[in-house]
């Protein structure tokens, strides 16, 4: 179950058109896109089930989101349409090694509108993940019903995946977003974050410690990406590095999310609830297999312009 925006990346496409008497901006194409639903796709496009948990406008917008994640198996039972807001938009602006830079349109944006009876309406269990990004807790509206939804799986002894995704624009006030990341982090079983997420919430010097304060509150296990950089993996136990291999980068949109989509998929191979994870995630080669190919999935994303379309299958990563 991935929890939160699903949108509009209006993407760069290549250079401005030139005019000699007019400046010109950027021509932007379409792509579906939003973290958490780019989880979702990632895990369907690798054979797993996901659902979509989240609400667009009454839009062609939104028609198209929702066509777009039924086209690529994943379950938009929990896709609601409302005529409150409107379907969210991001621009996404790219440099010469493909990095991104984002304006978001999110006021009064349709997805934060989710509400608690809306929630109350999904059945979950042990067998079931919830996947969500600090961007569900990063205005007031969004709160309870976030909230709601943890309660819910701490009722029901589901995993929590928390990918930080740390979006500044996202957030009404920032100076709120390093204690309330921090109060979510503890409810999760796994937690992605970036090492840049880290430093910009927590300072450089306390990342690790920040790290080993999570795995102290009952956090299972923390992955740490680095852009190119190798990937560390942090249990209370043990801990290990992976690097990441070479790529031709064209656009790093969606890498984050095919590596914990493609890491949530892998483990929903190996185990069937939140119990035999606990047992699971105590040997370290299992957790390096499962952030090897989580790496391959990020690897391939980068190769490719996009979010869901860039999303790999068991074949592009074989």
């Amino acid at each position: 179950l991935c929890l939160g925006e699903v949108l509009i990346d209006m993407l760069s496409q290549g250079a401005a058109p030139k005019d000699n008497s007019a400046p010109a901006m950027l021509p932007f194409q379409p792509y579906a896109g939003g973290a958490p639903a780019n989880v979702a796709v990632a895990v369907a496009k690798l054979g797993g089930q996901s659902a979509m948990v989240s609400k667009v406008g009454n839009d062609t917008f939104g028609e198209f989101l929702k066509a777009m994640l039924a086209h690529y198996q994943v379950n938009t039972d929990f896709v609601w349409t409302t005529d409150a807001g409107k379907t969210a938009l991001a621009f996404v602006n790219l440099d010469d090694d493909g990095e991104r830079s984002f304006d978001f349109y999110v006021d009064n944006a349709a997805h934060k509108h989710i509400s608690e009876d809306d929630l109350s309406l999904i059945q979950c269990d042990e067998n079931s993940v919830l996947h969500f990004c600090s961007g569900s807790i990063s205005t007031p509206e969004l709160l309870p019903s976030t909230q709601y939804m943890l309660d819910k799986a701490k009722q029901n002894n589901m995993m929590v995946c928390l990918d930080i995704n740390y979006r500044p624009a996202f957030w009404d006030d920032t100076s709120n977003a390093p204690t309330r990341i921090d109060e979510a982090a503890k409810k999760a079983t796994i937690i992605k974050a970036s090492r840049e997420e880290l430093a910009a919430l927590y300072g450089e010097d306390n990342a690790e410690i920040k790290v080993q304060q999570w795995l102290q509150s009952g956090v299972k296990l923390v992955l740490v990406t680095d852009g190119g950089e190798p990937i560390h993996y942090y249990t209370a136990t043990f801990k290990g590095t992976l690097a990441s291999p070479k790529a031709d980068v064209k656009d790093t949109t969606a890498a984050g999310d095919s590596f914990i989509g493609g890491f949530l998929y892998y483990i929903t191979t190996c185990v069937g609830n939140t119990v035999e994870f606990n047992q699971w995630v105590e040997r370290a080669e299992q957790v390096n297999e499962a952030t090897a190919f989580a790496i391959r999935c990020g690897a391939y994303t980068v190769t490719q312009f996009g979010a869901f379309s860039a999303l790999p299958t068991h074949d592009d990563i074989a």
